[in-house]
């Protein structure tokens, strides 16, 4: 499977999927009434939009089988008295029915129905009928039976005209637009994921950042309708969205055919958990910024609208912000820049202050942008430390996990003769939830009693907190809901932390034009400049 094909599938809802598969599994006594050839080719027509065509046909054949019906205007029984949907079950019921046809509408040839309109002649072959029949059958799943009737019924009502059968054609393509609108990705989004494979070789493994720039710089200047790839920041996620979607569909393809669910890896078969987590993860991928701004994390305010803005490039790109570091450092840098040339475009800004725009050049530098990122993280790990201070004050059982992944190994050893249990046996130690909701906020702050590196931890969450003046903070966290933002949002912070870690520990890692950031700033800029003059038509 190539990766645009991934790609679709990929973009398909659960729900679209689901369809698609009941075409597949549509049978007739047993037997598959849709041949996998045909199952494909609806597929390829829903999920590449080219429904147009094959829903005028299909309407063209909805007038013949109702002219053929035994029953008057009974279009429905030529799709579901036919057997298995082949050119020779649909050739067979026609000629049986036009034995009996004494109306004049319709002539039968050696290979198809051809229908006389007063406006002249449509034909239908035999062999187109079974894909057209299929279109049927994945129209009435997924639209319904009563909203397709009613289109069809003002076609039939009357003496039958190309007109009238053209009407209906394009009401049911609305429909299926609508329904499409819901469960596939926009057309323009699908032009432009083509574009980007195309130009990938349709081999997402070959993507890094110089394919990236590459791309932007052919691409930007091009004019084609409802394409956009003017902004640098808009070709890098179109990128990492085209990537995401392609690995995602791969695994899913490998799942399914990988073997029957079940725990016996040696036998070819899929762990249950693996098979959960993956579709979970194909079916919702949230940026953690996204998380942060739902509840109840929205109850506290860990991150403003500017550390949000500075954040958001390197957490969309998620893993693959370490394959394409200098993408997202280009973004950060460049996009503000590209920014007030499209604001001063809008005001109808003059060829030279457009120059002016692109001669002053970005507000930072790169070394300057990973400064931020380190300043990022400082922020939210005293956010953790806060997150923890206001944890110990409700006495959430939540502080012990939240202090192990804030420091992994930290000895608890000190407190065990204060959490034990007295009637429990002498020879077992155990940190009851009771004696820590009771004891924790009294031992926690002494070292003679936790020791040094605990008490230095929490004395750090104190003052964390006092420094904390944003929503959420001020006061103390009874409330069950603010208790448990608290709790998720320290996790999520701690892993938002780590991942600028990772992202800054490659960024070092990097082979720069001429040896050193300030080298590859200056060579960067010359080609962001030079890119921007000749799109906005402004010479720096």
């Amino acid at each position: 499977m190539g990766s645009e094909e991934l790609l679709l599938e990929a973009g398909k809802s659960g729900e679209l999927t689901s369809v698609l598969h009941t075409l597949a599994e549509t049978d007739v006594d047993g037997k598959p009434k849709f041949s996998p050839m045909i199952c494909r080719e609806i597929g390829k027509i829903i999920v590449c939009r080219t429904y147009a065509t094959p829903v005028l046909e299909l309407c063209h054949l909805i007038v013949a089988a109702s002219e053929l019906s035994a029953q008057a205007g009974r279009y429905e029984m030529f799709f579901w008295d036919t057997g298995v949907a082949r050119r020779s079950s649909f050739q067979s019921y026609c000629n049986q029915a036009f034995k009996e046809y004494t109306g004049s509408l319709i002539d039968m040839g050696p290979t198809g129905l051809t229908l006389q309109y007063k406006e002249g002649s449509f034909t239908i072959q035999f062999s187109r009928m079974p894909v057209l029949s299929g279109l049927l059958e994945f129209m009435l799943t997924a639209l319904g039976y009563a909203d397709i009737d009613e289109i069809l019924q003002v076609m039939l009502g009357g003496e039958p005209t190309k007109k009238a059968v053209s009407e209906s054609a394009n009401d049911l393509s609305r429909l299926i637009y609508g329904y499409l609108r819901e469960h596939l990705p926009t057309a323009q989004s699908q032009r432009k994921f083509r574009k980007v494979l195309a130009f990938c070789e349709d081999d997402v493994s070959r993507v890094d950042d110089n394919i990236i720039l590459n791309f932007w710089q052919e691409a930007s200047l091009e004019t084609e309708k409802g394409v956009d790839f003017k902004t640098f920041d808009s070709v890098f996620l179109t990128f990492v969205r085209a990537i995401q979607a392609v690995e995602a569909a791969r695994d899913l393809s490998a799942l399914r055919y990988a073997g029957t669910i079940g725990s016996d890896r040696d036998a070819g078969e899929i762990d249950p958990d693996t098979l959960s987590e993956t579709l979970d993860s194909v079916d919702e991928t949230l940026s953690p910024l996204i998380k942060l701004t739902s509840s109840p994390l929205n109850l506290i305010k860990f991150v403003n609208k500017q550390e949000c803005a500075n954040l958001e490039m390197l957490l969309h790109s998620g893993a693959l912000a370490l394959r394409l570091p200098l993408s997202v450092l280009r973004s950060d840098v460049f996009t503000k820049s590209q920014a007030r040339l499209t604001q001063a475009l809008r005001r109808k800004a003059s060829d030279t202050d457009l120059s002016e725009i692109i001669t002053e050049g970005p507000n930072e530098t790169y070394q300057e942008r990973q400064i931020e990122y380190q300043n990022l993280r400082q922020h939210l790990e005293r956010s953790v430390y806060a997150s923890l201070h206001a944890l110990l004050q409700a006495r959430s059982k939540n502080v012990i996990s939240v202090l192990l992944k804030l420091s992994p190994h930290i000895d608890f050893s000190p407190l065990a003769k204060y959490l034990i249990d007295e009637e429990e046996n002498d020879n077992v130690v155990t940190l009851q939830q009771g004696n820590i909701a009771d004891r924790f906020v009294e031992l926690m702050y002494d070292p003679n009693t936790v020791g040094d590196e605990l008490a230095e931890i929490m004395e750090n969450a104190q003052k964390a907190h006092a420094g904390n003046a944003r929503k959420g903070f001020k006061g103390g966290a009874s409330d069950p809901d603010l208790i448990q933002a608290f709790h998720e949002g320290a996790d999520l912070l701690l892993d938002i932390a780590r991942d600028i870690d990772a992202y800054l520990e490659r960024l070092d890692g990097l082979v720069l034009a001429g040896g050193g950031w300030q080298s590859q700033f200056s060579y960067d800029r010359t080609v962001f400049c030079g890119q921007f003059s000749k799109i906005y038509g402004a010479v720096s």
